[in-house]
C-alpha cells in the first residue's frame, strides 16, 4: 500500500541503506521508529535498488509532507483609476 497525502503525484524519496539496519531494508521494520510489529504497511520511498522502504501509519505521517493549503480565490473587486 503506498500512501500519497495529496491524492496526485506520489512524493518518491530515496533512502540511503547504509543508515538502515537489516529489517528495515527488507520492510520488515519502521524506517523510522524501528517498530516491527505489526509489520509496516504503508511505503514511504525505496532504496537505490527500487526496493520498498516501509513505515508504520504514524511515522508515514510524520515523515512526509502534509497537504498543500487550499488556494483562495483572486479578489473580484478592482481598484479605481485615478
Amino acid at each position: 500500500m503506498s500512501w500519497d497525502p495529496t491524492g496526485a503525484a506520489r512524493l518518491n524519496l530515496t533512502f540511503d541503506p547504509e543508515d538502515l539496519s537489516v529489517p528495515q531494508r527488507e520492510g520488515d521494520a519502521c524506517v523510522v521508529c524501528h517498530k516491527k510489529w505489526p509489520r509496516p504497511r504503508v511505503r514511504v520511498g525505496r532504496l537505490p535498488n527500487d526496493a520498498p522502504v516501509m513505515a508504520c501509519e504514524e511515522c508515514a505521517h510524520a515523515l512526509l509532507p502534509a497537504a498543500p493549503a487550499p488556494r483562495q480565490k483572486p479578489s473580484t473587486k478592482r481598484a479605481a483609476l485615478p
